[in-house]
């Protein structure tokens, strides 16, 4: 069974940002065997509970809903926590196996950057959603996803999912220090204590100090050609995922790398997907959209993700999303949001 033969959505295609169905339906046994109501939780994403729906893709904002409907049925506002301390990332994706065969942590971390769509299809704000930096306090892991609808529950899974799985390779602690962009809402002492880690809640981005040391330790718990046929079917998912996206899945990928250059046309881009200009407006009218709406909307959830995690300044945010020049990005984004970006920067970044 492949992605294209059985999406979520009737039309054939997966959504622009998705999660994994089987991503799901373990947070939804998890939270089952906790007392929440499977039935309730299921209908949300739209799935029935069966095995062979592990593939399927789950629009983004579905699941975050799914997932606070869950901690309220739990009673847990660190759900998110539980739910990764508890549960193999191996159990969970492909990409889990991948990590857990490859050779060191770097690498790890590398399979997860090529592969890690199959879990989370979602937009980021450069070529690789988890970056290393090394800065004057130490080396820096970066997410670099743009938090979209707003998901702080992804943030903090994501983190806990790294540093606990991490714990079995050696005494060195994974991580020093953790920062994230969104507010303690009753879970912050149980992240924290999950991560083993002072939280710094409310910062400009989501980000963990790493050891420096953790790169270059061993995992390798699979044979080397475990590696290479786990490599080889996450390749066929991912062609699988890239061709069942949506036309304007589509245009965005296309779009994505270019849109610094304020030179995006719809003629270029359906060039680019093998289509003609009118073949290009069909297909996205079908999907309830245009070309220019579509940049528009690209622009703006790109410009509300770089302004949450505060670390660009206008003039920089205007140059990377193609605008003429930051009077240009502010008008456009005023029209959006009825404020200037500066105003809904502040109002908005330590959410």
């Amino acid at each position: 069974m492949t992605l294209a033969d059985n999406p979520l959505t009737s039309s054939g295609t997966v959504p622009r940002q998705s999660v994994v169905a089987s991503m799901a339906l373990g947070l939804i046994d998890f939270a089952a065997d906790r007392g929440a109501d499977r039935t309730a939780l299921l209908k949300p994403v739209g799935l029935d509970g069966r095995t062979e729906e592990i593939n399927r893709r789950v629009p983004l904002d579905r699941y975050a809903a799914m997932f606070r409907l869950a901690a309220r049925q739990c009673d847990d506002p660190a759900l998110a926590v539980h739910f990764a301390e508890a549960t193999n990332f191996a159990d969970l994706s492909i990409v889990g196996l991948l990590g857990y065969a490859s050779e060191t942590m770097r690498d790890a971390l590398d399979q997860l950057n090529r592969f890690g769509r199959l879990v989370t299809d979602i937009a980021v704000t450069g070529p690789a959603r988890f970056v290393l930096t090394r800065e004057a306090d130490g080396l820096w892991l970066t997410d670099h996803r743009i938090d979209d609808p707003l998901f702080p529950e992804l943030t903090e899974s994501t983190f806990v999912r790294m540093v606990v799985g991490t714990r079995q390779f050696g005494d060195t602690p994974y991580a020093s220090l953790a920062e994230v962009t969104h507010q303690d809402h009753g879970q912050g002492a149980e992240l924290a204590r999950a991560l083993g880690v002072p939280v710094r809640f409310g910062a400009a981005r989501n980000a963990m100090r790493v050891s420096e040391a953790w790169q270059t330790h061993r995992i390798a718990l699979y044979p080397r050609y475990a590696f290479a046929l786990f490599c080889a079917h996450a390749d066929t998912l991912l062609a699988e995922l890239d061709a069942a996206r949506s036309v304007a899945g589509q245009v965005e990928r296309a779009v994505l790398p270019v849109l610094h250059t304020g030179t995006v046309t719809a003629e270029g881009v359906a060039r680019q997907l093998g289509l003609s200009g009118q073949g290009l407006y069909r297909a996205l009218r079908a999907e309830g959209t245009t070309f220019e709406d579509l940049l528009a909307d690209l622009r703006h959830r790109f410009a509300r993700g770089y302004l949450e995690q505060g670390r660009a300044s206008l003039n920089e945010i205007a140059y990377l999303l193609g605008y003429s020049d930051v009077s240009a990005f502010s008008r456009a984004f005023k029209r959006r949001e009825g404020v200037t970006p500066g105003a809904w920067r502040r109002a908005h970044r330590n959410i």
